[in-house]
C-alpha cells in the first residue's frame, strides 16, 4: 500500500521533527560559540530553538500516531476479552479524536485572535501568529494519522487493533 505524506518511505513528520531538532542543536551551538568565543549574545537563537522545539514535539506526536508508538495504557485492556478490549480501545480513540478536533477548533479561534492583533517577537521581528499555527497543524496531522490508521486497519482485513502495535494486539 502506498504511504501517504511520506518522503523516501519515511513519514513526513519524521523528516520535519529531525530537521527541527537539528535547528535546535544548531541554535544552541551557535549561542554557546557566540557567547564564549566571540563574547556576544545572539538574542534570536533562544526564540528559534523554543519554536523549533514546539514544532518538533507536534510533528513527533503525529509520527508516533503513524508508527503506533503513542503512549497507551494497554495493561488493563489486555486482561479483557478481545471484543471488550477492542471496544475500549475504539472508545478511547474516539475520545482522542474528539479532543484533537476540540484542539483544532479552539486553536483556530486562537489564531483568528492573533490575526486581528499583531504580536511581534522582538528578537526576530516576526509576527508570533506564524509560529502558533502548529497548534492547528499538529493536531490536524495527529487526527489525519489516527484516521489513516483506521483506514489501513479496515483495508488490511481488520485484524488486531487499528492504533496499537501488532505485537501488543497479538498478546490480547
Amino acid at each position: 500500500m502506498r504511504q501517504s505524506l511520506s518522503l523516501r518511505g519515511r513519514p513526513f513528520e519524521e523528516w520535519a521533527a529531525c530537521g527541527l531538532v537539528a535547528v535546535i542543536a544548531l541554535c544552541v551551538c551557535l549561542q554557546v560559540f557566540s557567547r564564549y568565543v566571540l563574547n556576544i549574545g545572539l538574542v534570536w537563537t533562544e526564540d528559534v530553538a523554543t519554536f523549533a522545539m514546539t514544532w518538533a514535539v507536534y510533528f513527533g506526536a503525529a509520527m508516533a500516531v503513524h508508527e503506533k508508538f503513542h503512549v497507551r495504557m494497554m495493561a488493563a485492556v489486555m486482561v479483557l476479552p478481545y471484543r471488550l478490549a477492542w471496544a475500549v480501545t475504539f472508545v478511547a480513540d474516539l475520545i482522542w479524536a474528539a479532543f484533537l478536533v476540540f484542539m483544532m477548533i479552539y486553536g483556530w479561534e486562537y489564531l483568528e485572535l492573533l490575526w486581528r492583533q499583531q504580536t511581534i517577537i522582538a528578537s526576530m521581528k516576526i509576527d508570533a501568529k506564524w509560529f502558533q499555527t502548529i497548534i492547528v497543524i499538529g493536531n490536524g496531522l495527529m487526527l489525519y494519522r489516527l484516521l489513516e490508521a483506521y483506514l489501513r486497519w479496515w483495508r488490511g482485513g481488520r485484524k488486531g487493533f487499528p492504533t496499537v502495535e501488532d505485537e501488543d494486539a497479538a498478546d490480547v
